[in-house]
Parts: structure tokens; C-alpha cells; sequence
């Protein structure tokens, strides 16, 4: 545990200088300001215009964190051969996964803590409030990205930095419309496709359990049970993905 605890706060330090990560900071810091002045073009209400794109946004910067911080950072030790001084030394190369798994989850919260109170403060600025539906999805959205995170960390134990971050974004965005491929395997007539989503539909973790936006926006009903289970349904990916990290880079040959 203190050999995880080191190589966490380790990794922490090593994010928080990163610049890309002030970058994409003020850029959804920027964002999420002006949004308050974005319902005077809608239909829809001020409020509504607000929760909805301040969530929204909140979801890509993570992504984004997750893609350029995480994704650089197992890759570019093992590039540079930092790590081979880590797993020289007596520490379980799980550990080191681990380790660097914990230091960019609490990277990202600190970040999603900043940019909660930004989001919160600027709908209390137009006269809105901020409920348990809200603080429950900015908690989800949270939980989708540690389980991207624990993506990023896989495809760098297989391979470049370049098509890690390709292969996180495309498994972001593969997620979020695995409902359509549950519709389509259902209701599509094409024989030879339908067992290839089927497998897709299974295998991919749904992440639109995550996006609570329209319960939160137009105050429809969330029960307890349902955030529970996003959070134990997301908690189940992180573990499944990180011993799958351990073991290949277990193996790894460095």
C-alpha cells in the first residue's frame, strides 16, 4: 500500500504541472460562464439551457483530461524508460498501475471539484439552484471518467500514446451510442451484423447510464436505486479494466 500511496502522489504531482491541464481548465471554466448568457437564443429556459450545456461540458473536459494527461503518462514513461527504474525496484508491477491510476483519479476530481463550483456558482448567478439531481450527475459524470481513465491505462499497456488516445476517444463515444446498438440488434434484419452487435452491446459498457442530463434539466424522476447502481455498474468496469491493465503489464517486456 505505501509503494501504491507514493507512486500515486507521484503521479499527482506530475499532472498538476502539466500545462495542458490548466488549459483545458479555463477552457471549460470559459465555457461554462458564457453558457449563462446562452438561454436568451433557446427556446428552452435559461436554467435549462445552462444545467444542460454545463453538464455537457463538464463530461468532454474529463475526456479530454483523460486522453491527454492519462494516456501520456504510462506512455511517455515507458518511452523515456522512467518506469523501467520503478519496476527495478521491489515493487509489484500492479502496484505501479495502481499507483498511476490513483494519482490521475484524484487529479480529475480536483478538477471536476473546480469546475463544479464554477458550473454551481454561475447558475446560482442567473437565480437558479443546485439540487441533489445535479450534484448526482456531476457524481456520475465523474464515475464515467474514472471508468475512461482505467480505458486510457489499458491501451497504454498495449501500445503508443497516439492510438491510445484514438482508442480512448473512440471508446468514449462507442459507449454513449450502445443503446442504439442494443436497438439495432433487436430490431435490425441484417443476419450477418446482428451477432457482431451483439457482442459490441455486451462486451461495451453502456455509458449513457451515466448521463442523467435530461432527468436533471426537465425534473423528471431519479430514484436512489438508479444512481446507485451507475455507480456500482461504473465501479465494476474500473476493476475489471485495471486488473486487465495489471496482468498485461505484468507481462510486458520491458
Amino acid at each position: 500500500m505505501k509503494s501504491i500511496a507514493l507512486i500515486a502522489l507521484n503521479t499527482f504531482r506530475e499532472t498538476i504541472r502539466n500545462k495542458i491541464l490548466y488549459n483545458i481548465l479555463l477552457f471549460a471554466g470559459i465555457i461554462i460562464v458564457l453558457s449563462t448568457s446562452f438561454g436568451e437564443w433557446s427556446v428552452f429556459a435559461r436554467v435549462q439551457v445552462m444545467q444542460d450545456f454545463g453538464l455537457a461540458t463538464m463530461s468532454v473536459s474529463g475526456l479530454l483530461l483523460a486522453v491527454f494527461i492519462g494516456v501520456a503518462m504510462l506512455g511517455k514513461e515507458v518511452t523515456s524508460k522512467t518506469v523501467y527504474m520503478m519496476a527495478a525496484k521491489p515493487v509489484m508491477r500492479g502496484s505501479i498501475i495502481i499507483g498511476k491510476y490513483a494519482g490521475l483519479c484524484i487529479t480529475l476530481c480536483l478538477n471536476f471539484l473546480l469546475m463544479s463550483l464554477f458550473f454551481f456558482g454561475a447558475l446560482l448567478f442567473i437565480g437558479s439552484t443546485v439540487n441533489l439531481k445535479l450534484v448526482a450527475a456531476v457524481l456520475l459524470t465523474m464515475v464515467e471518467m474514472g471508468v475512461i481513465v482505467s480505458v486510457a491505462l489499458l491501451f497504454s499497456t498495449i501500445t503508443n500514446p497516439t492510438l491510445s488516445a484514438i482508442f480512448t476517444i473512440g471508446f468514449y463515444i462507442a459507449g454513449h451510442f450502445n443503446d442504439l446498438v442494443g436497438i439495432e440488434t433487436l430490431e435490425g434484419s441484417k443476419r450477418l451484423l446482428k451477432p457482431v452487435l451483439q457482442v459490441l452491446y455486451y462486451l461495451l459498457p453502456n455509458l449513457e447510464h451515466f448521463n442523467i442530463r435530461t432527468p436533471v434539466v426537465y425534473d423528471l424522476p431519479l430514484t436512489g436505486d438508479y444512481i446507485l447502481f451507475a455507480v456500482l455498474y461504473g465501479l465494476l468496469y474500473i476493476t475489471l479494466f485495471m486488473s486487465i491493465s495489471c496482468a498485461l503489464f505484468a507481462r510486458k517486456d520491458l
